[in-house]
């Protein structure tokens, strides 16, 4: 059984497309957990009213928390064998979990990664997809470092259950994956990757992780708490934290002068010119 857990809060305009794509999975085994963090819109009766359709829907209204508190209670809750994170402005192609298992399986792994589409109003980006990918321990932790092909996100992921209770999200954080994903991949014998695009992460600018704020301060406390792991347990990786730290700090905080100016400008240059190299656009209805 797959335990799915979304984190909800005044999400009522996205709720249904998530639910309902999660409802509509090939994959019929499910325990999916509604975590109602607190909402003041309509998404806490829209949880129930869902509940009383199908039974393998738990609901759990709680006092707001933010999103870490939520998917902790959440996976507190999950009784399947694995665990699925979808956040709930978020959905997926009817297969998702059908494919992240049957891959899982297969091949032994511990955690498996889908591809997703970055969802606009008006178009998707897909990643150019390439052959699936199964990474050991430490490939997985060097990946995750260089965040291109093992990304950051908690969700979209289908882990195994005792690989991931026990693990907490930080209380109160935001960008709180970059607390998470390590001690997540410190655990993993087997690391899948599968970039067939199964997820729709939706962008819009009022979501959590993309309204630039004081927000960027846990961003760097994360990345902060990371690379002291990094140079604890994997000495190896510590350059390569150390850059990526400096390259999120300077995204963050911009240095100023004229070889910084023009670095940025050459980045900005270089990805109108290439988009080829990372994302291929595809028109949809608007959603």
């Amino acid at each position: 059984m797959i335990s799915v857990i979304l984190p909800i809060y005044n999400v009522e305009a996205y709720l249904p497309q998530s639910v309902e794509s999660v409802l509509n999975q090939t994959y019929k085994d499910l325990q999916i957990i509604l975590v109602d963090d607190g909402a003041k819109d309509s998404s806490g009766s829209l949880c129930d009213e869902y509940a009383k359709k199908d039974s393998r829907i738990k609901v759990i209204h709680k006092p707001n928390g933010g999103l870490s508190d939520a998917r902790n209670v959440g996976t507190e809750a999950a009784t399947g064998d694995w665990i699925f994170y979808l956040d709930s402005d978020d959905w997926m192609e009817p297969n998702t979990l059908e494919t992240l298992l049957d891959f899982a399986e297969k091949n032994y792994c511990d955690v498996v990664q889908g591809g997703l589409y970055y969802a606009y109003p008006d178009y998707l980006l897909k990643r150019e997809e390439k052959e699936p990918t199964l990474l050991n321990r430490e490939a997985a932790m060097k990946e995750l470092i260089i965040n291109d092909r093992v990304k950051n996100f908690a969700w979209g992921k289908l882990y195994k259950t005792a690989l991931v209770k026990d693990l907490k999200f930080p209380k109160g954080k935001f960008y709180e994956d970059s607390y998470w994903q390590h001690l997540v991949m410190d655990r993993v014998n087997c690391y899948g990757i599968l970039d067939t695009p199964l997820v729709y992460y939706r962008q819009r600018p009022d979501s959590i992780s993309g309204k630039p704020s004081a927000r960027f301060k846990d961003l760097i406390e994360g990345y902060e708490t990371r690379l002291i792991f990094i140079k604890k347990y994997y000495p190896m990786y510590t350059p390569l934290m150390e850059r990526k730290y400096k390259e999120i700090y300077e995204q963050m905080y911009p240095p100023t002068g004229l070889i910084s100016n023009i670095k940025r400008l050459y980045l900005r240059i270089k990805n109108r010119l290439f988009p080829h190299v990372k994302y291929i656009k595809h028109p949809y209805g608007r959603q």
